[in-house]
């Protein structure tokens, strides 16, 4: 933004060296203290998040390094809970800290990559914040015609959607690309537009930047009592909304106004408070503004020495942050100290970077380009005008019509009305009969588990044992007699059998309740049961992939049962010589697939015995589903799928 020069007689050089180098005061509004005390409060990932985002909201009153602390810290906490919104939302915050730095290119990707995702968003608030942020950063990077461009596509879209907060940003960012171009007739064409339609909004929603920018144009035009009465409106609506960038920017204009009315004292007093605020920012763009109004003030004061210094500063400055709109009046006020001096050398170099700024912010910025821009824009609003004139004319043919179709539809409406109140109540006594057999079929299941865990603990517990102390007693009794040939045989088979007997009790008692189960999931209770299967040429190969500990115990037991059915078909039935096993745990669901390369069968002539019909009742208890695909003489494939 372009200030008049104000700084008539003021000597104090010690506020150059706190402007340049100081920014290291962090303090900031009571507001922002608050919300910083919300961020360490907050219990959880969501509240943090919350705090953060109207932390970040409060930007404009934020040290720039500050805002990239906390933006970051959002991204990193919404990227490790996958919140998509809040991501979006915090490279909103990312790319305006890259637009304040001057890293426009990074800026510029990073809002046109959100804007891409957010296409077919609903949130309609936060494509419009991307595309206002658009606008700054095209004006900070000395591109106004594409900024107009932007803002011209906003403001239609917010005259579409009825957004007056939103037309009025628009209107206000089209004035401040024309200011930044010197076209100030043009620029406080718009802001009185935006101004008329601000009228229509809460005072709350009133933009203060929109009376401090026709304050400066104003100054620009040398009407100081309009430039004065606009300020102090800016100035009292940046106190009370405690916006510090702008407030910065109300005390140096109005500080630049009194300079100009001869009010020395009032305009260092304002000064030195807009340096104040300034040093709790630490915004480039504004800083070399503030620079360039220094150097002036040096000049004006024949200390050409300390106003080269500044404005040299400002134009490294200005170099290191992109901010090239910046650099001909940087160099215009550099070039009039070299003049002044009588150094006409550096004074020729000067001038000549100047005219090449000039000529290439013309390139960028043609009249002709701007004046296109704006026919198309009123072209455009015609247009609507039209489409809402017919839109108006079929909504009175559509009234006429809507009243002759309720009256035909008042006289379905009863029909329907019946008939709907038979099926929802049909309806109702299938959910009913539904629930009721889900509940019996919960009762049988829970009822046969409780079954086959008795039986298989007492057969560990009870049947197991007493084998053992058999076998253990007989092995006693043999050690203590000598035996003929024939009873030792006759002992050896006894001995023999209560051994296989036993690991059989003990085999059977870990297939009908897995002990492996309790303590290690049910991956590990089929790895365990299929290590136990011995079948000579049989090759079984088991694959899990995914996280399945946290399925629920109840479901993860029927999961086995299943399983352990479809295992135990293809074991006597299949003849198979290789048994694929795989099961998969991703996206809330379980897929589990068993192959085997046995003899097949006809799925068209298959007989649903007891363990398909487990295998199908479990299934369905589950809410899932099971497809068998099967081939006389090429294998079993069986594919089932439970939701989680």
């Amino acid at each position: 933004m372009k200030f008049n020069s104000c700084y008539q007689k003021l000597k104090c050089f010690s506020l150059v060296v706190l402007l340049l180098h100081g920014f290291a005061c962090f303090s900031q509004t009571k507001k922002i203290d608050s919300l910083r005390r919300n961020t360490l409060l907050a219990t959880n990932d969501h509240q943090k998040l919350d705090a953060i985002f109207a932390l970040c909201d409060e930007a404009n009153s934020l040290h720039t390094d500050t805002l990239f602390k906390y933006c970051t810290l959002a991204d990193t906490i919404a990227t490790r809970n996958s919140l998509g919104d809040a991501i979006i939302q915090s490279c909103f915050y990312k790319a305006m800290f890259f637009s304040r730095k001057g890293h426009f290119d990074l800026a510029e990707n990073l809002i046109d990559s959100c804007l891409l995702l957010l296409k077919k968003s609903q949130d309609t608030k936060l494509k419009n914040r991307f595309l206002i942020l658009k606008s700054n950063m095209l004006v900070r990077s000395d591109r106004q015609k594409e900024s107009m461009s932007n803002s011209l596509q906003l403001l239609h879209i917010a005259e579409e959607e009825k957004d007056i907060q939103t037309q009025v940003r628009a209107k206000i960012l089209i004035g401040w690309a024309y200011m930044e171009l010197g076209q100030n007739r043009d620029a406080l064409n718009w802001f009185f537009d935006a101004k008329k339609q601000q009228s229509d909004l809460p005072q709350d929603q009133w933009q203060p930047f929109l009376y401090s920018d026709i304050a400066a144009v104003y100054n620009e035009f040398k009407k100081n009592d309009s430039a004065e009465f606009y300020i102090k409106i800016a100035l009292n609506e940046s106190l009370e909304k405690n916006d510090l960038s702008y407030l910065a920017n109300s005390y140096f204009i109005y500080g630049g106004i009194c300079g100009d009315l001869g009010q020395t004292a009032k305009a260092v007093s304002l000064l030195k408070k807009g340096l104040q605020v300034r040093e709790l920012i630490g915004d480039p763009f504004y800083i070399v503004s503030d620079m360039y109004q220094m150097g002036l003030f040096y000049t004006d004061n024949l200390e050409t020495d300390k106003s080269i210094a500044v404005l040299r500063e400002g134009i490294s400055m200005a170099y290191q942050n992109s901010l090239l709109e910046k650099l001909p009046i940087l160099y215009t006020a550099l070039a009039r100290n070299y003049k002044t001096t009588g150094n006409y050398l550096q004074y020729s170099q000067t001038l000549d970077t100047i005219i090449r700024l000039k000529d290439s912010l013309y390139k960028k910025n043609s009249a002709d380009a701007l004046a296109e821009m704006q026919t198309k824009y009123e072209v455009q609003k015609k247009e609507n005008t039209i489409i809402q004139q017919h839109y108006d004319i079929a909504k009175k043919n559509l009234l006429i019509y809507t009243i002759g179709g309720l009256l035909a539809i008042t006289l379905l409406s009863g029909f329907f009305f019946f008939q709907t109140r038979k099926k929802n109540q049909r309806l109702k006594l299938q959910a009913i009969e539904i629930e009721q057999k889900k509940k019996l079929t919960n009762a049988v299941m829970k009822a046969e588990e409780d079954e086959r865990k008795r039986i298989a603990e007492d057969l560990h517990d009870s049947v197991a044992q007493k084998m053992v102390v058999a076998k253990l007693n007989l092995e006693a009794l043999g050690n203590g007699l000598e035996f003929a040939d024939q009873k030792k045989i006759i002992y050896n088979n006894i001995h023999t059998l209560l051994k296989e007997s036993t690991t059989e009790v003990r085999s059977l008692s870990h297939s009908m309740m897995p002990h492996a189960f309790e303590h290690y999931g049910l991956t590990n209770s089929v790895k365990d049961f299929l290590d136990k299967i011995h079948k000579n040429n049989l090759k079984i190969n088991f694959n899990a992939e995914g996280d399945f500990s946290a399925i629920k115990e109840s479901k993860a037991l029927v999961i086995y049962r299943i399983m352990q059915e479809c295992i135990q078909n293809a074991l006597k039935h299949s003849a198979a010589t290789k048994l694929d096993i795989s099961m998969i745990c991703d996206n809330n669901e379980a897929d589990i697939i068993i192959e085997d390369n046995g003899s097949g069968f006809n799925i068209n002539e298959i007989n649903y015995g007891t363990g398909l019909k487990n295998i199908q009742l479990r299934v369905e208890f589950l809410n899932g589903s099971a497809e068998i695909n099967s081939t006389p003489g090429k294998g079993t494939v069986v594919a089932i799928y439970i939701p989680l």
